[in-house]
């Protein structure tokens, strides 16, 4: 029997809190089991408790923690207890579930609700579970709409809520893209006070312990979805290389969401260090798995994304949400991605660097796939003076050409494959952060 009560004070109306623990398996390998939940409201005390949890057999090295669902709020905890299986142990009393269109959180949606919701919207609610249940179509606000809504669920008239959707603005496209910098007097590599955040995360994955650093919009709402892009370093480099004083993506970032040319999404700069490197590519070729296995699970159950869950289905039904880039061996992960990921990720931006499989790699990839054109899209880019050109040269005319799987073009309304070459330009960060800068607000506009 394990319980802890668990409490904060600032943020979202509630959040859904974990007691997980973390034990090294028979096998040597490090697992994470929830042990109890619960859906804690802002300023109230509330238990995480479980009476009857076994221990897995075999299991060493345990540690217990309590961890948010998603979001990264501070908060307290307090009398964390032990105890033999069965024993109820005294607490700060368990959350009620929460359910769309229940204002009383009693399991039932009658007239009572009605009422609730009412009478909070005129009064407000007695507590934040309360206002949290009566918005029924969660738009994030209650409204008359949402007792329509409870009202006609009630009378039977609907069986279920409508979840809110935004409308999509529509996306002004460039059917051929050349390279540019900003150029609307702006710095782009200065801090502004709209910054995002970038977090050192930490995960046991399939190559064993790694760190990976997380950026997040300014005002990152974790009851909001975001789209997420994963962005891979070269080669000698490492996880903290993009967002260094000396390249300052997290700043481009910003300046880009700030000004419009991107919504707020999610950038995740991981690793290939670590992974097995058969075909001496520093691990760059096989981080693919590590990124379906550990990676993308690890980010997107922490974080928030499209993605509903991160079992495969949930990751495959969120693809269109999901891209992937990176520069020179990171550009070659990226078509390694492309050729064994392509059913969880959409968008993908190979950046100086070529494909160790082959245009054949990427055809056979797509035809095992079953997609069509309108269900992946490649945005690459590389420099006439960077040493990776003459090889994306032997690999793009070949896609080019490939009309049964590729449309060429930057307007991916129209098409799925793009190859931006700047003049003169060579193979360094400094010059690939602005084909980011290109490339990027064309993600994430097709599909669903």
């Amino acid at each position: 029997s394990f319980s802890t009560n668990v409490m904060y004070d600032s943020g979202n109306a509630t959040e859904l809190f974990h007691l997980t623990l973390q034990y090294t398996g028979a096998d040597g390998e490090v697992y994470y089991d929830k042990v109890a939940s619960g859906t804690a409201a802002k300023g109230e005390w509330v238990q995480l408790a479980n009476t009857s949890y076994t221990i897995p057999a075999g299991a060493t090295d345990l540690n217990l923690y309590v961890e948010t669902d998603k979001n990264t709020c501070d908060f307290y905890i307090d009398d964390v207890a032990a105890a033999e299986k069965g024993t109820v142990i005294a607490g700060a009393g368990l959350a009620p579930i929460v359910t769309p269109g229940d204002v009383s959180c009693d399991g039932v949606i009658n007239a009572v609700d009605i009422a609730m919701a009412r009478q909070g919207i005129v009064s407000g609610f007695a507590r934040a579970y309360n206002e949290v249940a009566a918005d029924a179509d969660q738009n994030g606000t209650v409204e008359i709409n949402d007792v329509v809504l409870i009202q006609e669920f009630v009378l039977g008239q609907i069986t279920e809520f409508p979840v809110y959707t935004p409308p999509k603005p529509a996306f002004n496209y460039d059917s051929a893209v050349s390279y540019h910098e900003p150029s609307n007097g702006e710095n782009y590599l200065d801090r502004i006070a709209e910054a995002g955040t970038v977090t050192k995360e930490y995960y046991n994955g399939i190559n064993g312990q790694k760190a990976l650093n997380v950026y997040t919009p300014y005002g990152y709402d974790p009851s909001k979805k975001y789209n997420i892009f994963y962005l891979m370093h070269g080669g000698g480099e490492n996880e903290n290389t993009c967002f260094s004083d000396e390249y300052k993506l997290q700043n481009i970032f910003d300046h880009m969401i700030k000004n419009g040319e991107i919504e707020p999404m999610i950038v995740v700069c991981p690793t290939f260090n670590g992974c097995p490197s058969p075909d001496n590519n520093m691990g760059a070729g096989t981080v693919w798995d590590e990124m379906r296995q550990s990676i993308i699970p690890f980010v997107e159950s922490k974080y928030s994304t499209y993605a509903e869950d991160t079992t495969i289905d949930g990751l495959r039904a969120s693809r269109f949400h999901r891209a992937y880039g990176g520069f020179s061996m990171g550009s070659g992960s990226t078509w390694n991605n492309f050729c064994n990921n392509l059913d969880i990720i959409a968008y993908f931006m190979p950046l100086s660097g070529h494909c160790w499989l082959g245009a054949q790699g990427i055809q056979n990839a797509i035809d095992q796939s079953g997609f069509t054109q309108r269900d992946y899209f490649v945005f690459a880019a590389t420099g006439d003076d960077d040493i990776a050109y003459g090889n994306m040269m032997t690999l793009m005319p070949t896609l080019q050409a490939d009309t049964k799987r590729f449309t060429y073009t930057s307007d991916f309304s129209q098409g799925n494959l793009y190859f931006l070459v700047a003049p003169g330009k060579t193979h360094w960060w400094g010059v690939v952060r602005w084909y980011i800068y290109d490339a990027l607000p064309y993600f994430f506009h097709e599909g669903t």
